[in-house]
């Protein structure tokens, strides 16, 4: 049960995350940033979110 209860909080993390960082992004687009290294980063890592999120709804454990 405790792992289950560890799974919920990290896909919760994991999807909260996902959507701070594609505000983080917005917010550098509307600087006109999107060419610093900061908004690289950033992006990087929202599309390793992206991949960990389709894979989980590849398995049904994410409700769309």
């Amino acid at each position: 049960m405790e792992r289950l209860e560890n799974f919920e909080k990290a896909l919760n993390d994991i999807l909260n995350e996902y959507d701070y960082l594609g505000k983080e992004l917005e917010k550098l687009r509307n600087e006109g940033k999107n060419k610093t290294t900061k908004f690289r980063e950033i992006l990087g890592k929202k599309l390793v979110y992206s991949m960990i999120i389709t894979i989980f709804k590849r398995y049904n454990l994410i409700n769309e």
